[in-house]
This record gives structure tokens, C-alpha cells and sequence, in this order.
């Protein structure tokens, strides 16, 4: 069952909303999805929502939210610490709803991004997924200790360079997985349900 909820960011600040999925049972793994840049996205968007379906139809928890200013999150966009600060807490709702559960993390773009830093901090985070990632934020938060890592990559990104983003991704430290989906641009139009299989294909590989 599927209910809206709200929550505060991590240092109190911004109500945030959000929609959490859980089955009949607590779910044994929860997935937290962060949406790309909060400008121009939402956690309803086409490519989140086929993630969010397939995971579904699997028998996952899933938290999905709007980052601040975002759809009714309250406050505005902050170009990176304040949007940290709501996945933290989406992160904490998470496992405050299932406290048993192997939480994973999937990020498209400026949300994935976001994802890999918490990553980064975080070693409890049992996998995590950066679609179309931003090879800056491989190389500042792929290159400690971390649990398995997929990078979805689009082969006709306009915005990240693919040379510059394998090479980033070469440099990250295991365990980790690169797939190049040829022909695929930045936002994956009309690909979005098969990122979403491959993203729940890969995450039940890693976690079972």
C-alpha cells in the first residue's frame, strides 16, 4: 500500500513530502529514489516512476520524495547541501518505516549525485545505483569504501562527457558495475522501463 507522508530534513529545516510503498508484511529491502535535477523533475517523472513500478511489482519498500521546493516540499532549491540534507532524512524515514530492511539507493542525474556522496558516508547502505552520473561525483565520492555500485550510462549524454565519465568510473573502488546503454540520451526517453528492469535486476543480484 501506497501512502503520502511527510517528514523534516535532516537538520529540522524543510518539510518535506514523499510517498512510501511497503507490502502487506515490512519489507526486507527498501529502495529510497532520488529524482534528477529539482528544477526541472519530480519524484512522479516518467523514469522514476517505471523504477518505482518494477520495484513494486517485486515485493520492495520504496521512499520516493520531492527534494525541497519541489512539487509541496517546502523551501527552495539550494544547488546541492540543502537537497544532501533531504536525502539524509529521506534516508532515516526509511529506516525508521523498516528498521529490519537492506536499504538501497537509486539516483538519476543530479540525484545521482546526490546518492553517491551518502554512499560515500554512509556503509551501511547495502547497494546503490547512479543513473547518468556525473563523473565529478564518481571521482569525489567513488573512491572509498563502499557497498556495490552500478553506473548506468547513456551513450549520447549531452551533458556529461563519456570519456570523462569511464574514466571516472575506472578510478572508483570496488565492488562496482559499468552498463553503457547504446544509443540512449541524458533522460533515457522512451528507454524508461528498460533502465528500470536493469536497476531492479541488478539491485536483487546484489543484495541477495
Amino acid at each position: 500500500m501506497q501512502t503520502t507522508i511527510h517528514f523534516l530534513s535532516a537538520d529540522s529545516s524543510t518539510l518535506l513530502e514523499g510517498k512510501w510503498l511497503a507490502p502487506a508484511q515490512l519489507p526486507e529491502r527498501v529502495a529510497v529514489l532520488a529524482h534528477h535535477f529539482p528544477p526541472m523533475s519530480n519524484m512522479d517523472q516518467r523514469a522514476i516512476f517505471a523504477t518505482f513500478k518494477v520495484l513494486r511489482d517485486r515485493g520492495w519498500g520504496v521512499l520516493r520524495y520531492n527534494s525541497r521546493g519541489v512539487g509541496k516540499s517546502q523551501g527552495e532549491f539550494s544547488g546541492g547541501p540543502g537537497e544532501d540534507l533531504d536525502l539524509q532524512a529521506a534516508l532515516a524515514e526509511a529506516r525508521q518505516r523498516a528498521p529490519q530492511a537492506q536499504i538501497c539507493l537509486i539516483g538519476w542525474s543530479f540525484g545521482a549525485q546526490l546518492v553517491l556522496r551518502v554512499m560515500a558516508s554512509d556503509p551501511a547502505i547495502r547497494a546503490t545505483v547512479a543513473v547518468t552520473p556525473n563523473p565529478i561525483g564518481l571521482q569525489e565520492s567513488a573512491q572509498g569504501q563502499h557497498g556495490p555500485l552500478l553506473a548506468i550510462v547513456a551513450e549520447r549524454d549531452q551533458f556529461f562527457d563519456l570519456i570523462e565519465t569511464r574514466t571516472a568510473f575506472e578510478q572508483a573502488s570496488e565492488p562496482k558495475t559499468w552498463h553503457l546503454l547504446k544509443w540512449a540520451d541524458h533522460y533515457y526517453l522512451t528507454r524508461e522501463d528498460e533502465v528500470a528492469q536493469l536497476t531492479v535486476d541488478w539491485l536483487e543480484q546484489a543484495v541477495k
